[in-house]
């Protein structure tokens, strides 16, 4: 299990600063098995979310029953830090434990509130809190970027170049059933696409890792389709 104080929320942030604050705040460590839900979209929210070990899905479900892969969170990343300004909040999206998880629970009363101690190490957990959704937001905007193209094998080669960093090397962090269900696409459209930019000689894919073999042939698909 990974340290907690390695992770974005906690740093600058010494242990005895961090031992105190979950002390204070009353946070709580726990698991969830592989499948459980940490929380519903309804739900309202109460706690603040850092992974320590395994992986977490987030997602949306649709009118139609199939559900939107928003994202996963990684080890040491934090999930559920929607500002809960009054009673009428609620998550919106679903976070799911993806494989067996263990999660660190801040309260919300206590990050999103200041104690009458105004503390330094409060104050620091909301300014790295607040860098962390910058970039939780960007990551979003991204998505947005890929999804709103209108060919699947668009969304796949911008979604390429982006896991890739514009490299010949990209390494998935998911099956292709999340994929599928990330870029808003069923999974036999996904996999028939995938062949056939294998086919063309623009991606080889190796297990995980897809090499991009012919990178102007996946910069014109991003132009022309």
């Amino acid at each position: 299990m990974k340290d907690y104080l390695q992770s974005a929320l906690f740093g600058r942030i010494s242990r005895e600063e961090a031992t105190r604050m979950l002390a204070c705040s009353r946070a709580q460590f726990r698991d969830y098995p592989a499948g459980s839900r940490i929380f519903g979209e309804n739900d309202h929210p109460k706690y603040l979310y850092l992974l320590l070990e395994g992986k977490v899905q987030i997602f949306k479900h649709l009118p139609s029953g199939k559900r939107n892969l928003l994202f996963q969170v990684k080890e040491l990343e934090v999930f559920g830090e929607i500002f809960a300004s009054t009673s009428e909040e609620y998550y919106w999206y679903e976070a799911s434990a993806a494989k067996p998880s263990r999660v660190l629970m801040l309260p919300y009363h206590f990050i999103y509130g200041v104690c009458s101690n105004a503390c330094d190490h409060h104050k620091m957990v909301i300014r790295n809190l607040l860098d962390i959704q910058a970039k939780n937001n960007l990551q979003m905007t991204k998505k947005l970027h890929i999804i709103t193209n209108t060919t699947l094998k668009q969304k796949l080669a911008l979604w390429l170049m982006e896991v890739s960093g514009g490299k010949q090397k990209a390494v998935m962090d998911m099956n292709r059933e999340e994929l599928a269900d990330y870029l808003g696409v069923t999974r036999p459209s996904l996999s028939r696409t995938m062949m056939e930019m294998q086919k063309k000689g623009i991606i080889r894919i190796e297990g995980k890792t897809v090499w991009i073999d012919h990178m102007e042939e996946l910069e014109k698909i991003m132009e022309d389709e």
